[in-house]
């Protein structure tokens, strides 16, 4: 019973868009943290106590420093800074780690959030002023049609079973207009060779799902958006994650997709 419910608060911690992972420390909250414990008023209390924010404190604590501001700065190499990128969804805000990265750059007028704890989702709205709306796990139902400039989505579509993240997919291209940008990470086949599958069966994790690149790249090419990026998270998990980044582009048909 103890071992299923450790698994089960792991899977419900990665809708977060985070991952556990052991860690040493006199710190209260980050032992707490290492057996698979996760508490919105808990780590907001750590972070507060150790001067940090919540993001850069659960940085130190998986031992994954600046991994964000890398993630970041390869999107900018990407999305060049866009003043008309005003209105932003994020599925799986989380704690809001890359939130924090991404009002800083882009300054959004309007910032849409869909994170299913409850906590955090008060925590992100009051700390970040975004909207943080009713999450119900597979759409973006409280999102006007083709209101968005940027939909984000990190360390989310990588444990969700495909159905569920198809579903978000039809969302993503309803809410997009065009020249919108879409960011997510996924478990690709080039996520897993044979070290990296060693080290995922060594951690005992069995959540990644694994999704065919080309396949996700047909459906958005379908409905008129251009992949013009793609790169690792070599800090993901017990391995590494595929960013991909699309733009959508009204020069397309949906008959006649453009290829890169």
């Amino acid at each position: 019973m103890k071992i299923e419910l450790k698994h089960n608060i792991k899977k419900i911690f990665q809708t977060f868009g985070l991952e556990i992972s052991r860690y040493q420390t006199s710190d209260t909250y980050a032992s707490k943290y290492a057996l698979g414990y996760i508490s919105a008023k808990e780590t907001i209390h750590a972070a507060s106590k150790s001067g940090l924010s919540v993001g850069d404190y659960l940085e130190m604590i998986w031992n994954q420093r600046d991994n964000r501001q890398i993630i970041v700065d390869q999107l900018r190499k990407v999305i060049v800074f866009h003043k008309n990128i005003k209105n932003i969804c994020e599925i799986g805000t989380g704690a809001g780690l890359y939130a924090e990265k991404i009002i800083e750059i882009w300054k959004p007028e309007r910032y849409e959030s869909y994170e299913p704890d409850k906590d955090w989702a008060q925590w992100l709205a009051e700390k970040y002023n975004v909207i943080s709306h009713d999450a119900d796990g597979k759409s973006l139902c409280h999102t006007q049609t083709s209101s968005i400039d940027l939909v984000v989505a990190n360390g989310v579509f990588v444990y969700l079973p495909f159905l569920t993240t198809y579903r978000y997919f039809q969302e993503i291209v309803r809410v997009t207009h065009d020249e919108s940008y879409v960011v997510f990470d996924i478990l690709s086949e080039d996520c897993f060779d044979d070290i990296t599958i060693k080290s995922w069966l060594e951690s005992h994790h069995i959540y990644p799902c694994l999704v065919c690149k080309k396949y996700i790249t047909d459906f958005f090419l379908k409905h008129r958006f251009a992949l013009i990026g793609d790169f690792f998270n070599f800090k993901y998990g017990a391995g590494k994650s595929q960013y991909l980044v699309f733009k959508k582009d009204s020069s397309m048909t949906q008959e006649e997709p453009l290829t890169n």
